[in-house]
């Protein structure tokens, strides 16, 4: 984040989100869905990896998103097959949404099964909303963030 950029409440997480990012300690994934925004507009596709759902083995779920105004990343139930709906009504095939199960990709593969630890970056008594880090006993740790067009999730470089 540039220097110049102002921290707002927009910048961080709520509360409510909070509590739910604290509830994964020691949840275990069970399998991992994109669901991307897709433009197929002028004969070319552009893709945006707009939701990811977490599925853990508790049962529990998680849905995360760039937010409307990519505000940071957001916690927010998701009813996936009306989003599909209404984009198809609205864009007309044009701008549609798009699932994959990810559970098999090199990324999450290794960490389904172990107990997740999450953590934040921290401003004073407040975490931001820009990125969130999955550790795992064992295996890699996972970053989730914003980017500049959606969510980008990769390996999490630990600073040695």
């Amino acid at each position: 984040m540039n220097e110049e950029e102002q921290l707002t409440e927009d910048n961080f997480f709520e509360t409510d989100e909070l509590y739910k990012i604290a509830a994964l300690v020691n949840e275990t994934i069970s399998s991992v869905v994109y669901h991307y925004w897709v433009n197929k507009s002028h004969g070319q596709r552009f893709e945006v990896l707009d939701w990811i759902t977490l599925n853990f083995n508790s049962g529990n779920h998680m849905w995360l998103t760039a937010g409307e105004e990519s505000d940071g990343i957001k916690l927010l139930e998701a009813d996936i097959p009306a989003l599909k709906n209404k984009l198809e009504s609205e864009f007309k095939g044009v701008v549609t949404l798009e699932s994959k199960d990810v559970s098999g990709h090199k990324i999450w593969k290794p960490v389904l099964g172990k107990p997740i630890t999450p953590s934040l970056i921290q401003v004073g008594d407040k975490a931001l909303n820009d990125t969130l880090v999955l550790k795992f006993e064992g295996a890699d740790s996972i970053e989730i963030s914003l980017g500049i067009e959606g969510l980008e999730v990769e390996f999490f470089e630990e600073d040695i």
